[in-house]
């Protein structure tokens, strides 16, 4: 290879690289220029956007200002109209006013007949006011009456709830008894057994009640007469007729409580004893001592 021609390559090779530092270079620049441009029109698009927003509210200020003054505008017009209102009523007062005084006149003129008229009203108003107290009297006796034909009924109600009780549960025990009978009488006859000639040869004459334990829940007053209801019924063989014995905790004998109405897991019955007052929500019952 020649001098030249590879003075020709040198050359050629410090072009390249020339040329391509310059491109790097320009590439540099417009990616500059790019970014500078980006972000002179994104703020440009905020600057609008900003100009957008203040000129809706000045809108809505212009839009507020204006109800404003309407609004305003309308206030004096009620005014103006509720002054001639004013006036006119004022107008119309003048004239009752000089009404009322013609009448005055005519009613000083007649003083000694109203005056004759006003002792008939007293002695009439001393009448009425005898009758008023007349009339009181037989409404006290009336509410009276009324208040114990209240209490009256509520007592039947009481005693109509508690009959009416005693009449389920006792409907109640007699299927369930009529039930049992029958399936008992069955079983008898299924062995071979005659049902009267055992009830006839194992009827037992009184003995005594079942050991049942319990609480007192609850005491109240019906028609004078107390009465509690315990925490356990039928369940716990607890039958009508049954007496508990009420003791505290310590022992001490309070009373009885003859059952009266059964139900499965509690019954009620009226209380009787020493110390009635003393027997409690919470106290116990016991048939056996």
């Amino acid at each position: 290879m020649s001098p030249l021609t590879k003075l020709f390559v040198g050359l050629l090779v410090v072009l390249s690289l020339l040329l391509t530092a310059s491109t790097v270079t320009f590439v540099n620049t417009l990616d500059n220029q790019r970014q500078k441009a980006e972000n002179a029109r994104q703020e440009v698009l905020i600057q609008k956007s900003a100009a957008d927003s203040a000129a809706q509210q000045a809108i809505s200020e212009k839009a507020q200002a204006d109800e404003a003054r309407q609004l305003a505008q309308n206030q004096v017009e009620q005014l103006k109209q509720r002054t001639n209102e004013f006036e006119k009523d004022m107008a119309k007062a003048n004239v009752d006013l000089a009404e009322k005084a013609t009448q005055l006149a005519i009613q000083m003129a007649d003083g000694t007949r109203l005056s004759e008229a006003l002792k008939a009203s007293e002695e009439a108003k001393t009448g009425l006011q005898e009758l008023v107290v007349s009339l009181r009297t037989a409404n006290d006796k009336a509410l009276q009456d009324a208040a114990q034909a209240s209490m009256q009924i509520n007592d039947l109600q009481n005693r109509l709830e508690i009959t009416e009780r005693e009449r389920r549960n006792a409907a109640e025990q007699l299927e369930e008894a009529r039930g049992q009978a029958t399936k008992l009488s069955n079983a008898i006859q299924d062995r071979g057994g005659n049902p009267r000639e055992i009830l006839a040869s194992s009827r037992i004459v009184g003995g005594a009640a079942p050991k049942i334990n319990g609480v007192v829940r609850d005491v109240r007053t019906v028609a004078g007469l107390p009465y509690a209801t315990i925490s356990v019924g039928s369940a716990d063989s607890v039958s009508k007729g049954m007496t508990f014995n009420v003791v505290e905790r310590n022992g001490g004998f309070l009373g009885k409580i003859t059952i009266i109405s059964v139900e499965l897991n509690e019954a009620t019955g009226r209380i009787t004893g020493p110390k009635v007052e003393q027997v409690k929500p919470g106290v116990e019952v016991k048939t056996q001592l």
